[in-house]
């Protein structure tokens, strides 16, 4: 009776633990996936920028390709002496929207900020 007794803790027990293990496995996935959709939306934003010092009537609205992923320049709104860069980055469902406030004159980033989706 004892030996049951044992043997059903043992399998409470490893069953709890592989819960844990799958659930940190999970946890690790998705911290994988948001850093991975945050360095897409930032190659979005260095594209943008780099467009905009090459020509000022950048309005972005346009998908970028970077390596086998892509990411999208929402757009590109003038708002008085400012440009704000809007960004979206994709990755196993993973998003990451950035807004991006730069000078109209010399392209300088003066702001930048996480968005919901």
């Amino acid at each position: 009776m004892s030996a049951l007794i044992i043997t059903a803790i043992i399998v409470v027990m490893m069953i709890g633990l592989g819960q844990v293990a799958y659930l940190n496995r999970a946890n690790i996935s998705e911290a994988h996936f948001k850093e991975k959709s945050r360095a897409l939306s930032e190659a979005c934003v260095n594209t943008a920028l780099l467009k905009l010092v090459s020509s000022s009537s950048y309005a972005g609205n346009e998908t970028i390709t970077v390596a086998s992923d892509t990411c999208r320049v929402v757009g590109v709104v003038t708002s008085g002496t400012v440009r704000i860069v809007t960004t979206q980055g994709n990755y196993q469902s993973s998003y990451t929207n950035l807004r991006v406030t730069v000078t109209t004159s010399t392209v300088s980033v003066i702001g930048r900020e996480e968005t919901q989706n």
